[in-house]
C-alpha cells in the first residue's frame, strides 16, 4: 500500500468556529457573543469562579439585563432588591456607564456599605458584556457586625478583590479572538490541508478526504460543499483508488497513524 508523509494536523472544528466568528464581525452583540461562548460553559465557569473566591458573580450585557444566573448569589442583596430595587437598578446604571466609557475594571461600593468591582468583556476588541462580581465588605467600610453575620457576608481586604477582579479580565481576555489574526490563520490553515495529499488528489478530492478524516458522512460532505452526494460518491471512489485504498474507514486509520493527535 501507497504512504504519503505529508499529512497535516486537521482542524475538526476550525471551519464551523471561524464561520461563527465571520457571522459575528458585524454584530457584537451580547447575545451573539453569549451563544458563540455557550450559556452552559459560561455559567459553568462563573459558578466555579464564584465559589472558588467566594464571591457573588454575574454577567450582564451593556443594557443591564443578566446574560447568567447569579453564582453565590448575596443573601443581604437579595432582600434588599425586594424592599428598594429602583436604587438598587440605578446605581448599576450608574456603574454600569462608568465601565462603558471608561472600559476599565472598577471597584464600587453600593449604599448598604458592600463593595462590587465591574470588569468589561470584549470580542474582536469590543465591548460585548460587562461582569459584576464582589458583594463583600471590606476594612474601608462600615457594615455592621450584625448584618456581616445574619447574612454570611465574606470579608475580604479591597486589594484583594481587585486582584479577583483583574484575574477575571485576563482570563476573559482568553476568548477576546482577533478576526483579522483568526482569518488568517484560517487562510493558512485551508490552504496547508489541502495540500495535505502532495498533489495526488485534485482539490476538490482533498478537500473531501479531509472532511472524511473529520468524521463526515457523504450526506454531510454534500451539504457542507454545496454540491450532491452522487458526486461526493464519485470523489470519495476516486480518492480511494488514487490512494490504493480499500475503503473511507483505511483512509481515517492511515491519517490517524501519520498524525497521532488527529
Amino acid at each position: 500500500m501507497k504512504r504519503y508523509n505529508h499529512f497535516t494536523l486537521p482542524y475538526s472544528c476550525f471551519d464551523v468556529v471561524l464561520k461563527e466568528m465571520k457571522m459575528m464581525r458585524n454584530t457584537f452583540s451580547s447575545q451573539e457573543w453569549l451563544k458563540f461562548i455557550g450559556k452552559e460553559k459560561l455559567q459553568t465557569f462563573q459558578d466555579s469562579f464564584a465559589r472558588v473566591d467566594n464571591i457573588s458573580l454575574c454577567f450582564f450585557d451593556l443594557e443591564g439585563t443578566p446574560l447568567t444566573v447569579w453564582s453565590n448569589s448575596s443573601l443581604l442583596c437579595h432582600q434588599i432588591i425586594q424592599n428598594n430595587k429602583k436604587r438598587c437598578q440605578q446605581e448599576k446604571e450608574k456603574s454600569m456607564c462608568f465601565i462603558k466609557k471608561t472600559q476599565q475594571i472598577k471597584l464600587f461600593t453600593c449604599y448598604l456599605g458592600l463593595t462590587y468591582f465591574m470588569c468589561p468583556v470584549y470580542y474582536n476588541n469590543k465591548l460585548v458584556a460587562i461582569a459584576y462580581g464582589g458583594g463583600i465588605a471590606t476594612e474601608a467600610q462600615t457594615v455592621p457586625q450584625e448584618i456581616i453575620e445574619r447574612y454570611n457576608i465574606p470579608l475580604m481586604p479591597q486589594r484583594k478583590l481587585q486582584r479577583i477582579g483583574e484575574l477575571l479580565v485576563q482570563t476573559m481576555a482568553l476568548v477576546n479572538f482577533d478576526l483579522n489574526v483568526v482569518e488568517n490563520i484560517g487562510a493558512e490553515k485551508t490552504e496547508a490541508d489541502l495540500n495535505v495529499f502532495n498533489g495526488i488528489l485534485s482539490r476538490r478530492e482533498a478537500e473531501v478526504a479531509m472532511l472524511i478524516c473529520q468524521g463526515l458522512s457523504n450526506k454531510q460532505i454534500a451539504e457542507q460543499l454545496f454540491i450532491s452526494e452522487k458526486t461526493i460518491k464519485t470523489h470519495v471512489s476516486n480518492i480511494l483508488s488514487k490512494l490504493d485504498i480499500k475503503d473511507r474507514m483505511q483512509l481515517i486509520l492511515e491519517y490517524c497513524r501519520i498524525v497521532p493527535n488527529a
